[in-house]
């Protein structure tokens, strides 16, 4: 055994050897069942033999006998055809072509259900190791886990089954709830509050200063005190190298279930809604409000106090520069509704054959006395 060492609130705790210095083990592997036993689990229509045997789940391309795979529509019929499957995951009015199926109106759904049905996320074994750095203040569950060179100050809080891997660092007041999992060289700063079920990957930073200067009178720059904070709210996930500023007064706030993808930067005083979609390299200044449901695509950006509506779709690379009614899809830079966008694009390809068309009817004009000749712009000879 490695045994913890900080005394204080936290007594030495067992951290078994074999676990000491590596990753989390996240996630087993489920014995093989029946497709039947699979159909009642994912709660799916089952056609054909449900005594077929199922040892896990694999992508079209890939799966091979004792595998399960899906299809979404009609579009990958013919890959299911092809497939090599035991059997597949298909939407109502997709041909399987004979083999045993698991119908359902979600399939991706239910591909997701199977895969954690397959590989079923394993408990994170507690202890404290002996390189961890927790200060006497600190509260750190018993159940919980922290990892070597963690560093967990003042009045800190780690709540139960949360797990926190090596050179992470907790800062004075901070609150982790139950149930987290907090990877690898992730920054939580000062008073950042962490809900229950919250997943951190490697790298992200919660709770840096937001980005606020001004200018003095001298003509310089004058820093702007952050002394707000981050609330995380429960079953939220952040990806690896995402920042998510503190606000410069009150909280940056993320809400229940929201997903950040990585590279994502997150403002001052942002709030994200509920089961909001925000993948990679998306960037929202400061005060921008992302209402409850939005999905914006990879490298999508809002201006400073935006205003996006629930359920509102936002196109990869999009600019926001204004606000985005509620359930509405835009595109664009700046951004316009995807409707509009898509036309302009579309003319966008035939202005050089419109120009040149332009032109062959300027000369037919000028030549027919309907135009004058063309001037030559000021300046010139």
């Amino acid at each position: 055994m490695v045994w913890e060492g900080n005394g204080g609130a936290n007594p030495a705790v067992p951290y078994p050897d074999s676990i000491a210095l590596s990753p989390i083990p996240v996630r087993d592997i489920a014995p093989p069942m029946k497709l039947d036993e699979l159909a009642s689990l994912l709660g799916c229509e089952l056609e054909g033999d449900g005594r077929v045997e199922i040892e896990g789940v694999d992508s079209l391309d890939r799966a091979g006998r004792g595998k399960i795979t899906f299809a979404v529509d009609r579009k990958r019929a013919g890959e299911v055809e092809k497939s090599a499957a035991s059997a597949v995951i298909l939407p109502p009015g997709v041909d399987a072509y004979g083999k045993p199926t698991l119908r359902t109106k979600h399939p991706q759904l239910a591909f997701a259900r199977a895969l954690h049905a397959f590989h079923p996320v394993l408990p994170p074994p507690p202890g404290v190791h002996a390189l961890a750095s927790i200060d006497p203040t600190a509260h750190v569950d018993p159940t919980a886990r922290i990892g070597p060179y963690v560093v967990i100050e003042k009045n800190a809080r780690i709540g139960a089954r949360t797990a926190i891997e090596a050179f992470t660092f907790v800062g004075q007041d901070v609150s982790v709830g139950d149930d987290c999992r907090i990877a690898e060289h992730v920054g939580l700063r000062a008073r950042a509050t962490i809900g229950n079920r919250v997943i951190i990957h490697g790298g992200a930073s919660i709770g840096s200063d937001g980005f606020g200067f001004t200018p003095d009178e001298k003509g310089g720059i004058a820093k702007v005190p952050q002394v707000g904070t981050v609330v995380i709210e429960d079953d939220v996930e952040i990806g690896a190298l995402t920042a998510i500023d503190r606000a410069t007064v009150g909280a940056t706030r993320l809400r229940k279930g929201a997903k950040i993808d990585n590279l994502c930067q997150i403002a001052h005083n942002c709030d994200i809604g509920e089961y909001a979609i925000l993948t990679g390299q998306c960037g929202l200044a400061g005060s921008v409000r992302i209402g409850k449901g939005v999905i914006m695509g990879g490298g999508a950006g809002v201006l400073d106090g935006g205003q996006v509506g629930d359920g509102a779709r936002i196109a990869s690379l999009a600019g926001v520069v204004g606000d985005v009614p509620a359930g509405e899809a835009y595109g664009g830079a700046p951004a316009m509704p995807l409707v509009t966008y898509r036309r302009a694009m579309i003319a966008l390809r035939k202005l050089p054959d419109m120009l040149q068309r332009l032109r062959r009817l300027e000369r037919s004009a000028r030549k027919d006395g309907a135009l004058p000749e063309r001037e030559d712009p000021p300046g010139k000879a």
